[in-house]
């Protein structure tokens, strides 16, 4: 009788550290997936960032060009040309940047599937295993009650206390 008792707690204790290890692995994944997104969002701003300062420094090399002409004429002078074809090359580059970018997203989208994909099946393992052990628990009750049964027969006290066990309780709505 005492040892199934000690089974009993220590599989509550185990059923209880279970469930607390998987809220902290719930926990942590979550906060993993904001620092994601926080390192994410930084990147995206530094790289705008990056590129309105690009923007901007062509735009003044195009003014200060066009500032050093003393009459303004309808052809560009060279250092007009020169600051338009910087200006083109950063407006290319940062078109590269942004290709590389959603190519990144795409990545991130791919690898997120991934992880709810793992993680549905982790929970269904999860719960497929919590299935595994109710039915247990059950079964080594049942054994438990028919081990009482069969020990009712030999011992008179051991019939008493089954007896008053499956006296009828009174309902409590806040135990039940």
């Amino acid at each position: 009788m005492i040892r199934a008792a000690d089974a009993a707690g220590g599989t509550n204790r185990s059923d209880e550290l279970k469930r607390s290890l998987e809220e902290f692995e719930a926990r942590l994944g979550d906060r993993e997936q904001i620092l994601d997104e926080r390192e994410f969002k930084l990147a995206e701003r530094q790289r705008e960032l990056a590129e309105n300062e690009a923007l901007l420094a062509a735009r003044e090399e195009l003014l200060a060009a066009r500032s050093k002409l003393k009459h303004p004429r309808p052809a560009l002078s060279q250092e007009e040309k020169a600051a338009i074809k910087r200006l083109k090359e950063e407006l290319d580059r940062q078109e590269a940047l942004l290709l590389e970018g959603k190519e990144a997203m795409r990545a991130r989208e791919a690898f997120l599937e991934q992880s709810e994909t793992k993680l549905f099946e982790k929970v269904q393992d999860h719960q497929e295993k919590e299935t595994e052990l109710e039915q247990r628990e059950e079964e080594l009750k049942a054994r438990e009650q028919g081990l009482r049964l069969r020990e009712s027969r030999i011992d008179p006290a051991m019939a008493a206390m089954l007896q008053a066990e499956a006296a009828p309780r009174r309902f409590d709505e806040f135990n039940e």
